[in-house]
């Protein structure tokens, strides 16, 4: 496989190709199909995506095409190969899988910040009913930590500075708990 038939728009085009054909549409049903969707293509356009003529496709385009083909958008950006290599950025290849499950938002890359990556996840994903109830509640409290670190770090404060606060907070977080007689306040 060269390197343009690992570079992204490479795939989306025989990504569309192959989906359009398997589930026998033309393309002209296609770009109809876009069309009803307010993207301006024709058939002329789906064929030069097709065979790679078309050098670029937007999101909205992606996000159109997949919505017209009944896919995941996952399924026209990145191989079903999972061994197969990916450009997933200028200059890094990886395995399609491993790429998939970036794009999932399950993995990160290598070299990546891992904490910042799971801190980015909306909160309605920040629970995994397949994990213990303490790898739940570690999940969670590194979530918090990390978005009252990045504060720190902004307001200038030292790594001694915010130690200390936690310290003060877990004292004062027993005190309220446990109260004057150990009944809580």
């Amino acid at each position: 496989m060269d390197h343009s038939e690992r570079a992204p728009v490479a795939v989306i085009a025989r990504r569309v190709r192959e989906t359009r054909k398997r589930k026998d549409m033309t393309a002209q049903q296609l770009a109809d199909g876009l069309k009803s969707r307010d993207l301006e293509w024709d058939r002329q356009t789906v064929t030069k995506l097709e065979t790679g003529r078309r050098q670029n496709v937007s999101v909205v385009e992606l996000l159109a095409l997949a919505r017209v083909l009944d896919v995941a958008p996952i399924h026209l950006l990145v191989p079903l190969a999972d061994d197969s290599p990916y450009q997933a950025t200028p200059n890094e290849t990886h395995p399609a899988g491993r790429v998939r499950a970036w794009v999932r938002g399950e993995v990160p890359l290598p070299g990546t910040d891992q904490r910042i990556f799971r801190s980015e996840a909306p909160e309605s994903e920040w629970s995994d009913p397949d994990l213990p109830e303490q790898a739940q509640g570690e999940n969670e409290a590194s979530r918090h930590l990390m978005a009252g670190v990045g504060a720190a770090r902004h307001a200038g404060l030292s790594e001694d500075q915010v130690v200390d606060w936690i310290r003060r907070a877990w004292q004062l977080s027993d005190t309220l708990e446990g109260g004057l007689d150990g009944e809580g306040l």
